[in-house]
């Protein structure tokens, strides 16, 4: 049973966690750098009489709380701490103090509320149901900290896991949540078309790597139009197109890379043939070479039903069945968290933050008027466990 004074303890303890939010604003660093916020989460955490890990999976904390019952099942909230190669252009009394570097997607958000999440669970552990795990995750936008937290053993006993993200579609202080694919795998593409150069006056002397490449760079998108169900989610954006050094000579090669990204893991699994085939075969019609590098990053998170029920659940009574929004629209961003749901059951919901800049930008910033609500919905998923989750209804087994 949730204590009937959880909300005047969350009020008690916002001023400290907006005031923790703003110290990592001010202080960011990207992934696998993040050693002075490890530091500053393991403080805290140490000063509630927990025990952190530090230097998981790099510059990963965990720590756990732990229940009266020994025999209690444990869950794990997560939260990332990395932040993004960003100039930032806010005026505001907390900016980024790193030149270059700036919490442009939330993460000094999502760290601060589980901070403060774990200040309460603490004082309440003999009331919980549930052991918790706490986990700070490094490097989420480099793709690779929740594999290597996953690798150190952090899910090992976790009976199920949540996390949620800020979320400016959303309106302030809603909870969005969802069942199945709610964020999309994303998988890096490089092709490297080697043709031959030549003077630009004499093109039939060249196999022009430029005109080749652009042939590339236009057949990818029939994977989508024409070769993937219309309502089955594939997005694959050529970001970057690199050849020759002057004005006057076709050079020997080109360079496409981008991304590919699915919500499937059946359609995951296929796109690698097809982009294969497609630049190989464009290549080979035109007497160029071609080299595919074809780089796996992070599966689709995939929500299981009875973890998003669970969620459904602590949101209605955290803030109204009238601000829960379901289903969400599945994002075609990526988020790593997917690693921890191969070990365990869960799901990820989404914090409204409302209008403002989007995320990945130079003037995002985390309303801070959001912290209170993400503190009560972690607080509340540990008191609403009531048993085993499964994943039966989703399809994980495709995933790389």
């Amino acid at each position: 049973m949730v204590p009937s004074d959880l909300r005047k303890r969350i009020r008690d303890i916002t001023p400290h966690v907006v005031e923790l939010r703003h110290h990592l604003h001010e202080h960011p660093e990207l992934s696998n750098n993040e050693e002075r916020t490890a530091a500053c989460v393991a403080k805290h955490l140490a000063g509630m009489g927990l025990r952190p890990t530090t230097g998981v999976g790099g510059h990963g904390v965990v720590a756990d709380i732990h229940t009266a019952s020994a025999s209690a099942p444990l869950i794990a909230l997560r939260a990332d701490m990395d932040a993004l190669p960003i100039q930032e252009e806010n005026d505001l009394p907390y900016r980024s103090v790193n030149p270059g570097v700036m919490h442009a997607c939330g993460h000094d958000g999502h760290t601060a509320m589980l901070v403060g999440a774990a200040a309460i669970l603490t004082d309440l552990h003999r009331e919980l149901p549930v052991g918790v795990r706490l986990i700070f995750q490094p490097a989420e936008e480099d793709v690779g900290g929740a594999r290597r937290m996953c690798d150190a053993g952090v899910m090992s006993g976790v009976t199920a896991i949540a996390a949620l993200h800020g979320w400016v579609e959303l309106p302030l202080g809603s909870i969005g949540i969802g069942t199945g694919a709610v964020m999309a795998a994303a998988d890096m593409l490089d092709v490297t078309v080697r043709g031959r150069g030549a003077h630009a006056a004499s093109p039939h002397l060249s196999v022009d790597p430029i005109v080749t490449a652009a042939r590339i760079v236009e057949a990818l998108q029939t994977a989508v139009s024409r070769e993937s169900d219309p309502l089955d989610n594939v997005v694959i954006t050529v970001a970057q197109f690199h050849a020759g050094t002057a004005y006057n000579i076709i050079p020997d090669c080109a360079r496409l890379a981008g991304t590919v990204r699915t919500l499937r893991p059946s359609t995951r699994e296929r796109m690698e043939p097809t982009v294969r085939r497609i630049a190989e075969g464009i290549c080979a019609s035109a007497g160029a070479q071609c080299d595919v590098a074809y780089q796996y990053g992070a599966p689709a998170v995939i929500n299981g039903p009875k973890a998003a029920a669970l969620i459904r659940e602590a949101a209605i009574e955290a803030v109204g069945a009238e601000n829960v929004v379901e289903p969400v629209t599945p994002s075609m961003g990526a988020e790593d968290f997917a690693y921890y749901l191969r070990h365990a059951p869960g799901a990820m919901f989404r914090l409204g933050l409302g209008d403002g800049p989007p995320g990945h930008t130079s003037r995002f910033d985390f309303d801070d008027r959001a912290l209170p609500v993400g503190v009560e919905m972690f607080c509340r998923i540990c008191f609403a466990f009531r048993g085993p989750l499964d994943n039966s209804t989703t399809d994980l087994s495709a995933a790389p």
